[in-house]
């Protein structure tokens, strides 16, 4: 069976370092017990919850190869992109780095693959694409990505 790839980034850390912060700030807003003590504690809590929402949705990225299927994952969503019918593959940027929109022929949904997520995400996604389906249409940023990983011997 396939192993999925690791996450490229801590997130741990993050998550400690704001929780932290929010239990700090509930202790001296509890403490303070200055006008809208109550409000701010609710408005400190919802950030922190919002900001563990965008943590928890980023840590599901998946790219997980199984011959030629290759098994992706954005946010809720899991999806099999059989190889043979990949037809294009688009790079789009992401503030962790360029990740990539593939459609398939015969269908009209676009996949996305978040290879900027997880630790040699680019490199396993361009190895499948050339071993599976080498005549995809590649954009310009793609294409780009593609020679940068062939200049560092990241694939052949």
């Amino acid at each position: 069976m396939a192993r999925p790839l690791e996450l490229s980034y801590n997130w741990r850390t993050p998550v400690g370092f704001a929780s932290i912060g929010l239990i700090i700030c509930v202790i001296v807003l509890a403490r303070s017990r200055t006008t809208g003590w109550l409000g701010a504690i609710a408005g400190v809590v919802a950030l922190w919850m919002t900001f563990m929402v965008v943590v928890w949705a980023r840590t599901r990225a998946l790219i997980e190869l199984d011959g030629e299927r290759l098994r992706v994952r954005r946010f809720w969503n899991t999806y099999l992109l059989d190889g043979p019918k990949v037809a294009s593959v688009r790079e789009y940027l992401t503030a962790s780095g360029p990740s990539y929109k593939v459609r398939l022929t015969g269908d009209d949904k676009t996949y996305y693959v978040p290879s900027a997520l997880l630790r040699s995400g680019h490199s396993t996604f361009f190895a499948w694409l050339l071993s599976h389906s080498s005549d995809a249409e590649l954009d310009k940023g793609a294409r780009k990505t593609l020679d940068s990983l062939r200049l560092r011997g990241l694939i052949e």
